[in-house]
Parts: C-alpha cells; structure tokens; sequence
C-alpha cells in the first residue's frame, strides 16, 4: 500500500461518521478509532484489506450502515435513466462497445475516492473519449469464445450500467452461465446482493451469484486467496469493475478491468491518465 493511502482512509472514516451521525464527538472518535486500526495494521497489506477494518469497525460502532440512503438513492438514480441508456446503446453503431463505455462510466459512482460524482457528465465523457487503455476488440473476442463468465461487481447505482452491459453479452453471444460475484455484506457502497435483486440483475437468464467477503466472517470468498482462484478457473472470461478489485486481482493476466481511474495511485499503476478510462486485462 502506499502512504498516499492513509489519509484517504482517514477522510473516508470521517464521510462516513458524517453520514451517519451530527455528533461531533461520536466523528472525532470513530476518526480515532481509524486512526488506531492504520497505525496497526501491516502498511504492505492491499488497500482494500484496510478498507474492510476501518469500515467493519465503523459500522459496529455506529450500529447501522452510513452507506444504506446514498446506495439506495444511487440505485433509484440510474433506474430511472435506464429506458434511455438502452435507447442510446440500441441506437449506437456497436452495441457492446457503448455498453462497455456505459459501464466504465458507472464506475465514478465511489464513494471511496470522493464524496461526490457526476454520472451524467461523465457518462458523456465516456461515450466521446477515447479509452485510456482500449482492448475492446480482445473482450468481445472473449466474449464470443465464452460459455460462463464470471462478472465481479463494484458498485451500487454502477449496477445498473452492469445491467446494460450484460445484457447485451446475453443477446449477442452464446453465453450460458453468468456468476455475479458481489459483497457478501456491506462495505462502503458496494453492491450486495439485495442491490443486484433490486435492480433486477438476478432476473436475467443464466445469472446466479456469488459472494465474495467484505472483511467480515463468514462473508463470502476473500478475493485474495487460493479459493477464489479455484473459482476463477472454471470460467472462461472474467470480467472485473473497479479500482478495488483492480487492486486485488491486478496480477492476474486473464481478467479484463472496466474502470475509471479515480486516483492517482491506480491511475500511476494501470499506466494512464487520471480520470482515464480502462477496458483491457494483463495491465501491471
């Protein structure tokens, strides 16, 4: 991990204590709660691996999740945008190359990186600029070549463009099995299961779910261990979202990433530009 991180976890700490509570007291000691958890914690662990115990603790010292409203109202936010973004991917040139963008494009909805995001703005973005690193080409190539793939989701709302995107895959190619892999419990505003079921991606045909920990026992599979590599090898396209399981599974050279680079670290490491857009695998 690089110390660019620990003040980043640092702010994340206190956005959340803000969601959840006015009490300055209660922030300030949920701040040095974190405080405590980073300063113990092996700095050469992957970010995410923190990110699971300072958010675990401050959803046990808090006694709810801050996330649950914002996550709810993203969701809500891109449902009512989806007859029009299956208009506009009905209407473009190359259905899957617009769905692949629309889905990059929904990964700006962190809440890790920033408190705040324009998912229009740059959902506009995305569908005029080139892509950072564009191997569009090799994914619909997987894509015709696959039976079962398995989809590592990322984030509430950016579900939705998931959505999209998976269900262009399904009408176009021979694609029997689709395995969502998704937060076996909450942690900032990931998708769990009860939002892949409210935006209605457990409905489509061959998809089922999987889950994957979120620090917590008992969660799912920890995306960093033999295990879950097990369950990779038994799909032949693997398709990931996201800064976090771009940290995690970077040095795998047969998953394709869809993400946008919100922060330098990623941005430094994938070899793009901040804000560059990514759709490619074997990239560290």
């Amino acid at each position: 991990m690089n110390l660019e991180c620990i003040p980043c976890f640092q702010r994340q700490a206190i956005d959340a204590a803000r969601m959840a509570t006015e009490d300055t007291g209660k922030q300030a000691y949920i701040l040095r709660k974190a405080i405590d958890i980073l300063r113990g914690c092996d700095w050469d662990s992957k970010p995410p691996k923190f990110a699971q115990q300072i958010h675990g603790m401050i959803r046990r010292e808090l006694g709810t999740d801050p996330y649950d409203d914002v996550k709810r109202k993203s969701n809500d936010s891109i449902l009512a945008l989806y007859p029009d973004l299956k208009v506009r991917v009905r209407e473009s040139g190359d259905t899957i190359n617009t769905s692949v963008r629309m889905a990059i494009a929904g990964n700006i909805m962190d809440f890790g990186p920033t408190s705040s995001f324009d998912f229009e703005g740059t959902l506009e973005d995305c569908l005029k600029r080139d892509l950072s690193i564009d191997q569009c080409d090799s994914f619909k190539d997987a894509c015709s070549k696959s039976s079962n793939i398995l989809y590592l989701t990322d984030n509430a709302g950016e579900i939705v463009c998931d959505r999209i995107l998976l269900e262009e895959i399904i009408d176009n190619y021979n694609v029997k099995k689709i395995t969502l892999a998704v937060k076996g419990g909450n942690i900032l505003n990931d998708a769990t299961y009860q939002d892949i079921s409210y935006v209605g991606l457990d409905k489509l045909p061959g998809v089922d779910v999987l889950c994957v920990s979120n620090g917590d026992p008992c969660s799912g599979i920890p995306r960093e261990s033999h295990a879950f590599r097990n369950v990779m090898d038994r799909y032949d396209m693997i398709i990931s979202k996201g800064q976090g399981n771009y940290e995690m599974l970077s040095e795998h050279d047969d998953v394709f990433f869809l993400l946008k680079a919100k922060c330098q670290l990623i941005a430094r490491n994938a070899g793009v530009p901040m804000g560059g857009m990514i759709c490619g695998k074997n990239l560290s």
